[in-house]
């Protein structure tokens, strides 16, 4: 079945089925990023969703060769294939085929922050481009600070890797890899440029035989060029215009959630009774984690890092120096307080720190690699302890993820939706819905009364294909809500905790019913505007409310359950009302709206 569950689980298709609508190639890759297919009818830029090209890409080929399907679950089993295998290939080479094989496993099977961020943040999770950045990274100050010989193949392997982890999640994971090429580039830059003023040109010996490789074989590295310059072709145009397109808008997220995570949490262990799965300690630490295991690698990649750290440390200080750096501004960067990340162009809208957890596995493995294990001083007892830590954490992280059952759709919810996408009407009507921003934008105005429940209900219409007046996205500008405002939608629901610290996490229903002034108000926005119908979450309203809306507007006629938002009936604008559409007195109306 196709990806979904409520929540953020719906977002992931969604981004790929927005791709699928708005991408033309003009010849460049080119997108509509405003557009009132969100936020109906006034409309937003959907720059702030998150971006995942790679998979938004496969998204949109499955989806208009082959309709809907479960396209991003076979993403995700790619994406763990690559992964493994990927830093097994690049890592035998230089560190042994046994060591890499562990390695690779390590870093996609004992990655349990990315494991649980499947599927509730799904681009978290698809990271595998990300995990051979920072391999070949360290290879690379690796080979050249040991004056080891690079071949021109491993440049276009690295030159295709970094290229393909724009396909990555680019608020987060491709500006991870960043960071660690650019931080790597310039401590090779620093040791190359310091040879040659010492008189070995490192740099002009390693041009040389890249220029008669290039030589001997031109039609082969021709046939090499072809991947990077196809994810050159469909990446770079989408991220240069997403970019500006974002550095466009001004955003004030001083007093947004930012989801810090003390960096003390790295030492927490997945263990039975105390496990860092749900995030202990946190009135202690006072931070805010998010996710499953926020900060904390485990003690299986904790005591890797531990072990290599200490026992390579003094012939390899020099070839971890950039994964040091990269550590310590990474684990202590905070939005506000300490924004390290923001130094690089890419980190201006890194809004929730914790989320490199997913790449310490990665660092640690690399202060690994160059270990003999059997030249550690009590290598039995370190093994011993190891192996415990293995199966320990092995059996308490997969044991929960056996847990969590798959999502299945209600057997109506398909035809539900074909109804939906029937009735005439460029809209429909989410009702409660949920106009708002990851920065905490909307919640204060009362336009996502019920965010728990509703978040992403708008993501609903890559199957009814109506535009929705809903929408969820890491950032929203103010001026994307300001025309809700002026029209007073915030003014229909209370919901049963509505205070704004908070409540945005506690609300679970509204308890209000319609007053006369309510009522005519949201009778009248229905009607001027297009909509085709409305779907009632009668889960979330007060059986009275229900009662009003029928009375108002007519009675359902068919019903099925939304992922997260339970129980919902649809009930189409009466004919009669068609005439009535007029979307510029809809963006007119005020609260009262006096219209009688």
């Amino acid at each position: 079945m196709p990806l979904s569950g409520g929540g953020d689980v719906d977002e992931w298709e969604y981004v790929g089925y927005y791709l699928s609508q708005h991408l033309t190639f003009k010849p460049f890759p080119s997108l509509v990023f405003n557009h009132n297919q969100t936020f109906y009818p006034f409309g937003t830029t959907q720059v702030f969703s998150d971006w995942s090209l790679e998979s938004n890409y496969w998204f949109t080929f499955f989806y208009n060769n082959f309709g809907h399907g479960a396209w991003l679950n076979y993403y995700y089993i790619l994406s763990l294939i690559v992964s493994f295998l990927g830093s097994y290939l690049i890592l035998k080479k230089d560190f042994g085929e046994p060591k890499a094989l562990f390695v690779g496993f390590v870093v996609t099977f004992f990655n349990f922050y990315a494991l649980n961020k499947y599927p509730h943040h799904y681009n978290h999770s698809t990271i595998h481009w990300a995990i051979l950045s920072l391999f070949t990274d360290f290879i690379l100050v690796k080979r050249i600070i040991l004056k080891e010989d690079i071949s021109l193949k491993w440049v276009f392997l690295k030159v295709f890797i970094l290229l393909a982890t724009l396909g990555m999640n680019l608020g987060y994971i491709c500006g991870f890899a960043l960071n660690s090429f650019v931080i790597s580039f310039i401590a090779v830059l620093v040791i190359i440029v310091k040879r040659i003023a010492k008189g070995e040109n490192q740099l002009r010996k390693y041009l040389i035989d890249w220029f008669d490789d290039l030589k001997r074989s031109p039609i082969f590295y021709f046939i090499l060029s072809v991947p990077s310059l196809i994810f050159m072709f469909l990446y770079l145009p989408l991220v240069l215009q997403i970019y500006f397109e974002a550095k466009s808008f001004h955003l004030d997220d001083a007093n947004a959630p930012h989801f810090w995570s003390h960096p003390l949490r790295m030492l927490l262990p997945y263990f039975p009774n105390f496990s860092a799965l749900h995030n202990p300690f946190t009135h202690l630490l006072k931070d805010m984690p998010e996710g499953l295991g926020s900060g904390s690698p485990g003690w299986v990649c904790l005591s890797l890092g531990i072990i290599g750290f200490f026992s390579n440390r003094k012939q390899f200080w020099l070839v971890f120096v950039p994964l040091i750096i990269l550590l310590l501004i990474s684990t202590f960067y905070h939005p506000n307080k300490i924004p390290t990340l923001k130094i690089f162009p890419w980190g201006a809208y890194n809004r929730v720190p914790s989320r490199f957890t997913s790449l310490l596995p990665v660092i640690f493995s690399c202060f690994f690699l160059p270990t003999d294990v059997r030249k550690l001083p009590y290598n039995k007892f370190l093994l011993l302890v190891f192996t415990t830590f293995f199966v320990l954490e092995l059996s308490v992280v997969y044991k929960y993820r056996y847990s969590q059952k798959p999502f299945e759709f209600d057997k109506n919810f398909f035809g539900y939706m074909q109804q939906v996408k029937m009735q005439k009407g460029e809209a429909v009507m989410d009702f409660p819905f949920c106009i708002v921003g990851g920065d905490g934008t909307g919640l204060r105005e009362n336009l996502c009364p019920i965010f728990q429940r509703t978040c992403n209900v708008y993501a609903l219409s890559r199957f009814h294909e109506k535009k929705v007046i809903g929408g969820y996205y890491s950032h929203v500008h103010d001026s994307a809500i300001k025309g809700f405002i002026g029209v007073g939608i915030g003014n229909w629901a209370t919901p049963n905790d509505s205070t704004y610290i908070e409540g945005w996490k506690r609300a679970t229903k509204i308890i209000n019913t319609f007053n006369d002034q309510q009522l005519e108000h949201f009778v009248k926005y229905f009607q001027y505007n297009d909509f085709a119908g409305i779907n009632v979450c009668v889960d979330l309203i007060p059986t009275k409310m229900y009662q009003q809306i029928t009375t108002a507007i007519g009675q359902p006629t068919q019903s099925t359950i939304f992922p997260g938002a339970g129980k919902v009936v649809f009930i189409p604008k009466p004919k009669d009302w068609q005439i009535l559409v007029d979307k510029d007195k809809a963006k007119q109306m005020k609260f009262p709206c006096g219209c009688k």
